[in-house]
């Protein structure tokens, strides 16, 4: 049985943003996709260039034509159930002033909260936020990045809600990005896979090439330089100035200051990673013997990949997906596997649901007729079949991406997710192509996604390896540690589980 993977597949519920290329395998037509440079459209853009509009970053002036203010206190948090409704911007209240989409406030329109805060945040030209300090406000939840910790005299006063004191430990890895023009959307992946702890412990440590030879190699440079700089000592906010214009180089449509998606972000640059660290050998095809048990296909189909694809990345994120395409008139049935890089989840109809009846979207059976319908490979002939999807190997970093956005992306859905937030709570078992054994992971970090396709923000919730509290990374800006029944919110938009 010839099988031929791509250097990077993906495996999606439905349809792709990538185009698909198909492989037929003994009857059975296996769709994958991979985010290619080469295949992306360039985007154009009314602005300057990046680096033109980059190059007052060092100035942080405030515009004085077009500003944003919004509080970051969380008192839109809404009570009356166990989970809460997330909001740490008011989108209830949200005014645009201009065309500009997602992806980071530009001085396009003002957030309001339902209390006072303690800073109102002006933009300017280049989508910097700068503080602007108020007199005789109450203490606000977050930690503006830029300034130093709470001062012992205001902490006093608040001892039932803050320690008085920070390890070094205990506070590395709390700082904020800044907003450099609409890049909230990389802003909050970036903090996700800053605590993805074996990643970050992978990269402190790694000794990066200073002449790199490739435009993955440069990305990896300046991500691994970044991480360094957000986990040490009393480092309150970094502009990920240098890593954005090494992606931007690569991946072109990220070069102007359009709204952005933050799955499709995150697809592309760990594509990037991998590639600068993959020292896999191309040129093999595989050959299974279709004798063999789907175990020992699973096997030799895994070790093929591993040959060809070697990284860290790979290790971490990577797992094995079982498709099983089953002929309704013959029963014959014909099984591929395929590496996957998270899995993209439908949502039920419902409006409020648990993480568990989207994967059991995933893995439902699926009739393919009309159009759609394969050739059998017994029959000969188009027939009408079943497709179904199980995991076969779990990576030890899950990522569950809610597909909360229509094909077309003019609508979102805003249901209420809930999904296990506890230490292995989550449990994988009945969604295994074997089911001889529990699958448990924990969250560690949810990418939000606050407003609709007109307008909206992402914000990151991570949790701190060593202190095991959950914070908000709203660009530059930190928040106090957060309750764990703030976590579940009609915002989720991509859950990171560690398999424990």
């Amino acid at each position: 049985m010839p099988v031929t993977s791509p250097r990077r597949s993906l495996i999606l519920a439905s349809g792709s943003i990538y185009g698909t290329s198909s492989s037929t395998t003994g009857g059975s037509s296996v769709t994958s996709a991979s985010p290619s440079s080469s295949t992306t459209s360039e985007r154009t853009s009314g602005y300057k260039s990046y680096l033109d509009r980059a190059g007052s970053l060092s100035k942080y002036s405030v515009s004085t034509s077009t500003s944003s203010s919004y509080s970051p206190s969380y008192s839109s948090y809404l009570s009356g159930s166990s989970y809460s409704s997330y909001s740490p911007r008011s989108y209830s209240t949200y005014r645009s002033t201009g065309s500009s989409l997602t992806g980071g406030s530009s001085g396009i329109g003002t957030y309001r909260s339902t209390s006072s805060s303690l800073n109102n945040y002006d933009t300017n030209s280049c989508g910097i936020r700068n503080t602007v300090h108020t007199t005789a406000s109450p203490v606000s939840r977050y930690w503006e990045r830029d300034s130093s910790r709470p001062s012992i005299s205001t902490t006093r006063s608040h001892a039932d809600e803050r320690k008085l004191s920070f390890s070094s430990e205990d506070t590395e890895g709390l700082c904020g990005l800044r907003n450099i023009g609409n890049t909230c959307f990389m802003n909050s992946v970036i903090q996700c896979l800053s605590h993805t702890n074996e990643l970050t412990k992978f990269l402190r440590n790694y000794s990066a090439t200073k002449s790199p030879i490739s435009k993955d190699q440069q990305i990896l440079y300046e991500f691994s330089k970044l991480i360094r700089e957000m986990w040490s000592p009393n480092t309150h906010s970094v502009t990920p100035l240098e890593l954005k214009r090494a992606f931007s180089s690569k991946h072109r449509m990220y070069s102007d200051y359009n709204q952005q998606d933050a799955q499709e972000f995150l697809r592309f640059f760990l594509d990037s990673l991998h590639s600068a660290l993959n020292t896999g050998n191309k040129g093999e095809h595989l050959r299974v013997d279709d004798n063999l048990s789907d175990n020992r296909k699973a096997e030799q189909t895994w070790e093929w990949y591993c040959r060809h694809e070697c990284s860290i990345i790979r290790d971490l994120f990577v797992g094995q997906l079982k498709s099983t395409l089953r002929c309704t008139v013959c029963g014959n049935a014909s099984v591929t596997f395929d590496p996957f890089w998270d899995l993209s989840v439908p949502l039920p109809s419902s409006s409020r649901c648990k993480l568990e009846a989207c994967l059991d979207l995933f893995i439902r059976e699926e009739v393919l007729d009309g159009d759609e319908m394969p050739t059998c490979s017994k029959c000969q002939t188009r027939r009408k079949c079943t497709k179904t999807f199980t995991i076969q190997r779990f990576p030890k970093y899950l990522v569950i991406h809610l597909k909360r956005f229509s094909e077309t992306r003019w609508s979102k859905l805003s249901n209420i997710v809930e999904f296990p937030t506890g230490e292995r709570e989550l449990n994988m078992a009945p969604y295994a192509a074997n089911t001889n054994s529990n699958m448990y992971y924990s969250l560690y970090a949810i990418s939000n996604h606050m407003g609709s396709t007109a307008g909206g923000h992402y914000v990151a919730i991570c949790k701190h390896p060593f202190t095991q509290k959950w914070h908000e990374f709203n660009d530059n800006l930190v928040s106090d540690a957060l309750s764990e029944h703030h976590l579940v919110s009609s915002s989720a938009y991509i859950l990171f589980y560690e398999r424990a």
